[in-house]
């Protein structure tokens, strides 16, 4: 079917719409958007209260902070309904009578987590943690505390009829009418592993789809406002949990307070109380520092006014099926710097100049100790020496990881250009294994598409990351694929040609030396090979790089398997070759450097240089050996020692076998009784074959090659018998060649030259 240009333009025009958002604040209904203005209702109301309280004041009508958790140790059935008969709200302290935490997460914070520090050298903070820290976490208690009601306001709700306008009023609570509830977000583990994702975030946009970012943050000496990603799972990763929180640093005691937010707890508000609950820095002053950051915040995001569907429905799911949490987090210090030395060091890491800053010795980004909780499930948790360096040195380490790779790349490419010299006829390309390079293809052709990827995702290592990709796309799309079509195109005579052939090297199974088969074979040209072989390395490497993709957020014992059995089997490369060389039978190497010195021309060299089988190995086991062997690889991949043993000792295996077929011959392991004889050139003729070839009257025959006569031994002629079999050469088709011609003939071409059937090779 033919799709002219109107009809194509007509398809563009229509995805676009189907698939384009409906607007800037993503609203496509009436009911959409009454549920936004219900949001940015609620939120403004609920600034105008954080407006007017003080640091000695409680929270009165803000989402998830109506109630203490004295209140329903009072009463278990209380709701979180404004205002609480008999409340409080002229007065605020720290303990659970005006907080949502237990005296006993208060009491570990101030002991435990937020420790004091030396009144007369005060530490040193890095004033930039952004990187990805990882470490181990354990759980404290899943059902020792009571569990705070957090209610969601029903205008969140989707609309219950198509034809509602109106969202509903009021609060409902999950636990009543979502069972599941407590099962769904409870942890079971008692010991797992944490990764804490820090970064900055120090300007917003200040209006949907904006082009410019405004700097909000006038305190930076003081303060930082952060985004944490936290993940924790058991070991099995069976059980995983994902949490995305903003946070405030305090960079001069190196203490992090971050909170969950969503439909159901609107944190932004409480940072000035909770980062209050360490006496030492108890005043009125830390809490109007904070207050004035999230103001500026605030607007300079707008935030009001940029509020789209997409955030209504991200807090909603996050209230339905994730608990709420509060981290009190101590950084470790770096007291062996000085504060402008620790200047020196962010101020070249953010802006590269060559300052004299020793970015090599850099100590790790440290979370020392943590604790995390839960008001709404009740769940408390601790960690200590959570450790990562910094992003940007990371990034340092990735770039010249990459580098070197590119090095890697360009060898391998060198090394297959001499391999490509090397099998520089029809006959030796023939005895290649399409299965080892298509194995090999395939791995070069899904590391350009990842790299592609990554590209688009790690802005800073964009230009590392393309030229990578671009080595590799050259290498696999080019050089390869180019390699992958001769090879296919001189065996595509073998196909539907039964082992036992195909050992005897001819497709031949006729006893009287006829090919019928072969000779109604037509070998197809180079450009119909292309786009088949093109079309298959496309598929098979979307389809394998989908599914390398789709295997990172399996299970660990899955994904472990998967991996360990795709490594396993991408480096038995060597095997396929290896039956291959059985199949055509190649000499022993004494019996081919016997030939060369007798100057017989035979096409007997083994396939493969040693130089493209070593390199290949060594660089595409080296990172293997990297990513399981150095524990701290930028891949953050697990250390497994016994497995690279293993994996190179069964590369070493497959190299002596070939190195064996080298010296002893291809088919050295095969029984004689199991290897047919194969199809020889040098034979003797009959009277009968000779005629019908049209012999002359001294039993000779005209080359068609060189047009001279070829003297030729005949079974029935005694005085024929002199003439030696090695000077000619009898095709399967019973066409007769000297041997030079053929020989010479047969380095270009597989065909026979009278009557293009194909010949095997020699």
């Amino acid at each position: 079917m033919e799709i002219d240009g109107n009809t194509l333009i007509f398809i563009i025009i229509v995805l676009f719409l189907f698939f384009s958002s409906p607007g800037g604040d993503g609203v496509s209904s009436q009911y959409e958007f009454n549920q936004l203005q219900e949001l940015r209702t609620q939120w403004n109301v609920e600034y105008k209260s954080f407006q007017g309280m003080n640091y000695n004041e409680n929270f009165q009508n803000i989402t998830g902070l109506k109630l203490a958790y004295q209140d329903i140790i009072d009463d278990e059935s209380v709701n979180a309904t404004y205002p609480l008969p008999s409340k409080d709200y002229s007065h605020w302290s720290q303990d659970q009578k005006y907080a949502i935490l237990p005296d006993e997460v208060i009491s570990q914070v101030k002991n435990n987590v937020w420790t004091q520090e030396n009144a007369d050298k005060p530490d040193l903070f890095p004033p930039n943690i952004t990187g990805t820290l990882r470490g181990h976490i354990e759980l404290v208690s899943n059902d020792k505390y009571s569990k705070l009601p957090m209610p969601i306001q029903r205008f969140y709700d989707p609309p219950s009829e198509f034809s509602d306008v109106s969202p509903h009023l009021g609060d409902r609570y999950l636990g009543d009418e979502w069972p599941p509830f407590s099962e769904l977000h409870n942890v079971t583990f008692d010991n797992g592993e944490l990764s804490v994702q820090v970064s900055h975030v120090d300007r917003v946009y200040d209006r949907l789809k904006g082009n410019q970012q405004t700097y909000f943050n006038s305190q930076t000496d003081r303060w930082k406002f952060l985004n944490l990603r936290l993940d924790f799972s058991d070991k099995t990763e069976h059980e995983k949990h994902s949490l995305l929180t903003d946070a405030v640093y305090d960079v001069q005691h190196g203490r992090i307070l971050a909170m969950t937010q969503s439909a159901k707890f609107h944190s932004l508000f409480a940072f000035p109380h909770y980062m209050n609950l360490e006496n030492a820095i108890e005043s009125e002053d830390t809490f109007n520092s904070l207050k004035k950051l999230i103001n500026e915040y605030w607007n300079a995001s707008n935030f009001v006014d940029t509020l789209t569907m997409n955030d209504l429905q991200d807090w909603y799911d996050s209230a339905v099926y994730k608990c709420e949490y509060v981290a009190f987090i101590q950084l470790e210090p770096w007291n062996e710097y000085t504060p402008d030395q620790l200047k020196m060091i962010d101020d070249e890491l953010n802006w590269p100049l060559g300052r004299p800053a020793n970015l090599s010795s850099v100590p790790l980004i440290n979370l020392q100790s943590g604790l995390l909780y839960s008001p709404d499930c009740g769940i408390q948790l601790k960690f200590n020496n959570i450790k990562g360096k910094r992003y940007e040195i990371q990034m340092r380490s990735i770039r010249a990881h990459l580098l070197f790779g590119i090095g890697l790349f360009v060898t391998q490419i060198y090394l297959l250009l001499c391999q490509m010299h090397h099998t520089n006829t029809p006959s030796s390309v023939s005895k290649l294994s399409f299965y080892s390079l298509s194995m090999i293809n395939l791995v070069d052709g899904s590391l350009a598409t990842l790299y592609f990827i990554a590209a688009s995702i790690l802005p800073e290592l964009y230009l590392p990351l393309v030229i990578s990709s671009f080595a590799c796309f050259i290498l696999a799309s080019i050089f390869e694929t180019r390699y992958l079509i001769l090879v296919y195109a001189s065996q595509f005579n073998e196909r539907n040609v039964g082992l036992l052939t195909l050992l005897r090297r001819s497709n031949n199974d006729n006893n009287d030396g006829t090919n019928t088969e072969a000779a109604n074979t037509v070998i197809p040209d180079e450009a119909s090979i292309s786009g088949t072989l093109y079309g298959r390395f496309f598929f098979m490497l979307i389809s394998f790089t989908l599914l390398t993709l789709s295997s990172t957020s399996w299970p660990r014992k899955i994904r472990m398997i998967f991996e360990y059995v795709t490594i396993f089997v991408l480096n038995s490369y060597w095997l396929p070759q290896i039956f291959r060389n059985a199949i055509k039978g190649t000499l022993p190497r004494r019996s081919r450097l016997r030939s060369e010195a007798l100057g017989i021309q035979r096409q007997n060299k083994m396939p493969l240089l040693w130089k493209f089988i070593i390199g290949t190995t060594i660089i595409r086991t080296l990172p293997v050996v990297y990513v399981f062997t150095y524990s701290s690889n930028v891949f953050r991949h697990h250390k497994d020692v016994r497995f690279v043993v293993v994996l190179c000792l069964y590369l070493l295996f497959q190299i002596a076998v070939l190195y064996s077929q080298d010296i002893l011959g291809s088919r050295w392991f095969l029984p004689k009784l199991a290897i047919p004889e194969g199809y020889s050139y040098h034979k003797p003729m009959s009277a009968q074959e000779l005629m019908e070839h049209g012999s002359s009257v001294d039993h000779t025959v005209d080359c068609a090659i060189c047009m001279s006569e070829v003297p030729v031994y005949v079974e029935d002629v005694p005085e024929t018998h002199k003439v030696d079999l090695q000077t000619y050469m009898t095709t399967p088709c019973g066409h007769v060649f000297h041997t030079q011609c053929l020989e010479n003939w047969m380095s270009y071409k597989l065909q026979c030259p009278v009557c293009r059937s194909p010949l095997p090779p020699l």
